[in-house]
């Protein structure tokens, strides 16, 4: 499958602005002890420090002390959806994925309407290749009101569909992507190269043209301008595409962007 952002990181960066200044520790003075003292509050403000603390060192690649900062988060707030969701992340990324499940489980448990708990648990669930499950956890995701990922939601829904594939569901989600967000520049291509499959190339085009205002080019970004170039009988744009194609990404194959799999 694809690497998508989408199918690491995107859920929980929305929850946890990636443009703060670097985290500090605690201070170490502080006793364990002391902390089941703290007010409600105070501990969940806590236990969301040790969650962003516990995502930074992960994204270091330290995984020992990632994992003791989502310890003490689920310590401090066990009943808090978003511990159960992020450490549900973490056990996914070692390979712990029946416990991840239960970690997403969990977390919907705490929360059975939150758009936030369902999206997570839809975005591992396509990561597992259970694809159908994964579309109804998204759809479940947008039935709260006070969601306010909905663009994003939708395109995870149609990348997710399109892996199985359900070219029509997926066409139906990216727009409706698009209708929420315009600049979803996953939607714009995945909708150029559908309607590049489907012989529709004047709207494959329109397609390529806003993904490519938006976005630096990707392999099949580029498979698919050389395609469209070609079908206008556009020379210079054709070759200026396998040029920069060429030197970007000389394993990429023409064919790949005619393929319903996403791999």
């Amino acid at each position: 499958m694809r690497k998508r952002t989408f199918f690491i990181l995107i859920c929980i960066a929305s929850l946890f602005a990636c443009s703060k200044p670097k985290l500090k520790e605690p201070q170490s003075s502080m006793n364990s002890w002391m902390n089941f003292d703290l007010p409600p509050a105070d501990k969940t403000k806590a236990a969301k420090l040790n969650l962003e603390l516990g995502l930074s060192y992960l994204t270091q690649d330290q995984v020992s002390r990632a994992k003791s900062k989502f310890i003490k988060a689920k310590e401090l707030a066990p009943d808090l959806p978003e511990v159960h969701y992020t450490y549900g992340y973490f056990l996914e990324r070692v390979g712990e994925n029946t416990e991840a499940q239960k970690a997403y489980e969990k977390a919907i448990s705490l929360n059975p309407t939150g758009g936030n708990e369902h999206n997570m648990y839809a975005a591992f669930l396509c990561r597992q290749h259970q694809y159908k499950h994964s579309e109804k956890e998204f759809l479940k995701a947008l039935e709260d009101p006070n969601f306010n990922s909905t663009s994003q939601a939708y395109e995870n829904a149609g990348l997710c569909v399109l892996q199985i594939p359900d070219v029509a569901k997926a066409t139906e989600y990216f727009e409706k992507a698009l209708r929420y967000d315009s600049a979803r520049s996953d939607s714009l291509l995945e909708l150029g190269i559908i309607k590049y499959q489907l012989g529709q190339f004047n709207e494959a085009k329109e397609f390529h043209e806003r993904f490519a205002k938006l976005s630096k080019p990707t392999a099949r970004s580029l498979l698919l301008a050389i395609e469209i170039a070609r079908h206008f009988g556009d020379k210079n744009k054709e070759q200026s595409n396998k040029i920069l194609l060429n030197a970007q990404y000389p394993n990429a194959k023409v064919t790949d962007i005619l393929t319903k799999s996403r791999s």
